[in-house]
């Protein structure tokens, strides 16, 4: 585990850089690992399946199936590249690897594929040829374990703290039943929660799981697939979630090495806080406003433009918004008189984050 921190730097894949992370970035890297296409997206894009080890414990992991959620995808591959660095590691295992379900969503920076369907719940019709070939991967393999591969919004909290990385295991029924699968799920979820807590203290979360067939997680863990999904999440200005890929990262080799040595924790499971929607990306105190004084919660929106992500401020909401967390907070009694004009809320935010040096910027 603490090998993994002091190698990540220096592994192949930290050429992986930005938020944008398509194909093309990608198929460089897939000659390194025995690899085949399995699949097209719907415009007709590669889908690769790779494939490490011969050990009997079969992982099923798939990223990017929401193509504007690229954290994961860098992390994994940080993940394949230390583990071909350490085949002792990867001795029990064999681990099939869909690095990018949805490149077609990736190149235009969008969660759903190029049909405007999200993958996540097309797992009854399966009407997409992304989602068949997922299904079609997970039938010929018959994994042992499930690995979902994601990343959440800035707006994610856990008791007051930014939360930086969530999981969940599944729901298999609307009655929320503990099957066997869910309660493997749940033990290595407790035992990376407890590797974690060592490193970032109160910022792991727990997703709601209220049942949903629709959601490919959810049909896994059905069939009887102990299935874990994985978000990445983010704390403070880390925008291109550099310190986040490398928890992730630390947590996939957690949960490996929870299930090739037997150490699952369920019952650790449910002391994780469930995640809330209680962050913003800004929060500025103290704006003069007519007579009195307000808050303005910022919220960055994200946007393809050149070939970046550019982060672009939008007012959120004003008024008095105490209940509210942010990654950053700005308190103008310690600066100049600022004046807020209403009549164009969303412009005047911009032109108050210029004048403190706030503007947008790029990943």
């Amino acid at each position: 585990m603490i090998s993994f921190l002091t190698q990540q730097s220096e592994l192949k894949s930290q050429i992986l850089e930005g938020r944008y992370i398509t194909y093309p970035k990608i198929e460089s890297l897939l000659n390194d690992f025995n690899h085949k296409q399995v699949g097209t997206s719907a415009k007709g894009l590669p889908v690769h399946v790779l494939t490490m080890g011969n050990g009997p414990i079969k992982v099923l992991m798939w990223s990017q199936m929401h193509g504007n959620e690229s954290t994961s995808t860098k992390g994994i591959m940080d993940v394949l590249y230390f583990l071909k660095a350490n085949p002792r590691l990867l001795t029990p295992f064999t681990i099939q690897l869909i690095p990018m379900l949805n490149p077609d969503g990736a190149a235009a920076y969008t969660r759903v594929n190029a049909n405007a369907i999200d993958l996540n719940r097309d797992a009854q019709q399966q009407s997409q040829p992304e989602t068949l070939t997922l299904f079609k991967v997970y039938d010929a393999f018959q994994p042992d374990y499930c690995f979902n591969l994601h990343d959440q919004r800035t707006i994610f909290g856990v008791d007051d703290n930014p939360c930086m990385l969530s999981y969940l295991s599944p729901a298999a029924d609307a009655d929320k039943s503990i099957t066997k699968a869910r309660e493997q799920a749940m033990g290595i979820i407790g035992h990376m929660n407890e590797q974690l807590q060592q490193h970032i203290p109160n910022q792991v979360g727990r997703y709601d799981d209220t049942y949903n067939p629709n959601c490919v997680g959810d049909c896994f863990q059905a069939k009887g697939t102990p299935t874990i999904l994985f978000e990445c999440g983010h704390s403070g200005q880390d925008y291109a979630r550099a310190t986040t890929r490398k928890w992730f990262g630390f947590s996939v080799v957690a949960a490996l090495n929870c299930i090739a040595n037997n150490v699952f924790k369920p019952k650790a499971y449910d002391s994780i806080p469930e995640v809330e929607k209680s962050y913003v990306d800004i929060l500025i105190h103290h704006v003069p406003y007519q007579v009195t004084q307000i808050s303005l919660a910022v919220q960055y929106q994200e946007k393809l433009i050149s070939e970046k992500i550019t982060f672009e401020p939008t007012l959120h909401s004003k008024g008095d918004l105490s209940q509210l967390n942010a990654h950053k907070i700005i308190d103008l009694n310690k600066y100049k008189t600022v004046n807020f004009d209403t009549s164009d809320d969303t412009a005047a935010v911009r032109k108050l984050l210029k004048l403190l040096d706030l503007t947008h910027y790029s990943h």
